[in-house]
């Protein structure tokens, strides 16, 4: 449910605006300077586009680069940054998480949200029972999955009409029917 696409240059983010997550660079590739993208949604397109990024280091650090080229890899994404022309620049990337600034994104169309609007959000049942806050998104190929926390316990759940009731990006609400076997003590 993730819009796809972003503006092909966007402008330098300042230190304190908000970011999407891409996704983390998982490795090298090659000699000639390119990285490895693990994209957190991979039907994106929005990590495939030359433009520019905030690399977040894994210190908190943000770096504004620019991607000269971007293209698919089995299920990276290969991108190609200015000032890194090979391996060894490369090799100090990985561990890094790709972001833009949430300004540079599209606006969502109605009834699609970002996956990253769900983050943080709280998950009730419609009986009102908290289950604890979407602390991640996976990707399955058939339907995107909340993984649900709340300290003890981890709920995988997936966004299929099924189960999800209403979402309230307004209020950071998630209402799920607890369909049988979704819950562990159901």
């Amino acid at each position: 449910m993730e819009p796809d696409g972003r503006p092909a240059a966007t402008a330098a983010a300042s230190p304190d605006s908000p970011l999407v997550e891409l996704g983390p660079i998982v490795n090298t590739h090659g000699l000639l300077g390119e990285v490895r993208l693990l994209p957190h949604n991979p039907a994106s397109t929005t990590a495939a586009q030359p433009g520019s990024v905030v690399l977040v280091h894994r210190d908190g650090r943000r770096e504004p680069r620019i991607v000269r080229a971007a293209r698919r890899h089995k299920r990276f994404v290969l991108l190609t940054f200015e000032g890194v022309a090979d391996a060894t620049a490369a090799t100090a990337l990985i561990g890094c998480a790709v972001a833009v600034p949430r300004a540079a994104l599209p606006p969502a169309e109605p009834d699609t949200f970002y996956h990253a609007d769900l983050l943080g959000c709280a998950v009730l049942t419609t009986d009102g029972r908290s289950l604890g806050a979407v602390a991640q998104m996976m990707f399955t190929g058939s339907s995107d999955i909340c993984v649900v926390r709340d300290g003890v316990r981890e709920v995988l759940v997936p966004m299929i009409a099924d189960v999800v009731d209403s979402i309230d990006l307004a209020e950071r609400r998630l209402v799920i029917r607890a369909v049988p076997g979704l819950l562990d003590d159901d």
